[in-house]
């Protein structure tokens, strides 16, 4: 509890909505009272404080959603923002590792979240595919729906690739004619 109380006030209501959702709902019911106000903002953000259009960018783009129980890491997603930032003067990627479960996804979709960002670095949206363990079928799937996504604004309706090398190259000049940055 002490450490939650150092927190803003999404971690007292991420705490609070854990227990409920956990089946702890005696214990959540001592802390209802103490639930912080959510302030709706000036109309433009939704009860989150995300600009819609964000929300509508991030979603085309398969972006996951923010989860219900949800605890800032704002070290943690200033610091992969920053190296997204760097995308903007040198082309390359940015890989966020780290063990099973450790909120990887979490932490990379809320840098996502930051209208500033998208704004100035990803002007055409971004598009998000987890790939994880796959068969060769499941990999050749993911790279398909992506070089659709990718494509969506061709004149040309290209077949999808029918096999993963295919897929490869097709993507390949995508990324350097297409979306160099």
């Amino acid at each position: 509890i002490n450490i939650i109380l150092t927190k803003d006030n999404n971690s007292y209501r991420s705490f609070y909505n854990a227990l409920l959702h956990e089946g702890y709902r005696d214990l959540a019911a001592l802390l209802q009272d103490g639930i912080p106000a959510i302030s709706s903002g000036n109309g433009k953000s939704s009860m989150d404080g995300m600009p819609s259009y964000v929300k509508t960018i991030l979603c085309e783009g398969g972006v996951p959603q923010r989860p219900v129980v949800f605890v800032t890491r704002p070290k943690l997603v200033d610091a992969i923002k920053q190296k997204l930032c760097c995308l903007g003067s040198e082309p390359g990627w940015v890989t966020v590792y780290g063990m099973a479960g450790c909120g990887k996804t979490v932490l990379t979709a809320e840098a996502l979240r930051d209208h500033q960002l998208l704004e100035d670095y990803f002007p055409g949206g971004v598009h998000w595919i987890s790939v994880g363990k796959q068969d060769k079928a499941g990999l050749l799937i993911k790279l398909q729906n992506l070089c659709s996504r990718l494509e969506h604004d061709s004149t040309l309706s290209q077949r999808p690739p029918l096999n993963i090398e295919e897929a490869k190259d097709r993507l390949r000049l995508l990324m350097l004619r297409k979306y160099p940055r």
